[in-house]
């Protein structure tokens, strides 16, 4: 099958301490190990403290079908975290906020078999007046569920998920003391 994504979009290529050192195209960073890129995370939450999960589609060059958080996206060489989570918000779900509406939650070093990111995660909380709109290329399905019941899927084993929201989870929320 092919994927919808563009394998030339040129990503920010960092050191390891994040520092980046130039760009590489999408297809190369997502087959090099050896490789770290930036990537961002947005958690969208609703005030019932239950997130927004999507399905990533079909087409997606990796892990698709599988459930992660409300919104990521590649870092494109020459843009901020900050900027890409704004646009990514409105790519994916049709939100156009300000950059201040986001909560910067930490950051992380996510390492899977075929690349490595340095993700920079932010929250969202919706407003009333926000209406979402899914970007089909993107999303093929989406639930709302809290991090105790997102926890347990993970754990059982009962719900097909992308390793990395994983790793920012257990990072940045669940191992928390």
């Amino acid at each position: 099958m092919s994927t919808t994504d563009p394998q030339q979009e040129l990503l920010a290529e960092v050191d390891k301490e994040n520092n980046v050192i130039g760009s590489i195209p999408r297809g190369e960073a997502h087959k090099s190990p050896d490789k770290i890129y930036r990537t961002i995370a947005v958690f969208v939450s609703r005030d019932d403290g239950k997130y927004l999960w999507q399905k990533r589609s079909e087409t997606k060059d990796l892990y698709p079908g599988c459930w992660d958080f409300s919104v990521g996206g590649h870092v494109n060489y020459g843009q901020s975290y900050i900027d890409t989570a704004v646009r990514e918000l409105k790519e994916e779900l049709g939100l156009d906020i300000n950059e201040t509406e986001l909560d910067f939650k930490g950051e992380i070093l996510v390492k899977l078999p075929q690349s490595n990111e340095f993700f920079h995660v932010f929250s969202y909380k919706l407003k009333e007046e926000d209406n979402l709109k899914y970007e089909e290329e993107e999303i093929s399905d989406t639930q709302w569920l809290t991090l105790e019941e997102v926890k347990q899927s993970i754990e059982s084993g009962s719900v097909k998920w992308y390793p990395r929201p994983i790793q920012i989870l257990n990072g940045l929320f669940f191992n928390k003391e």
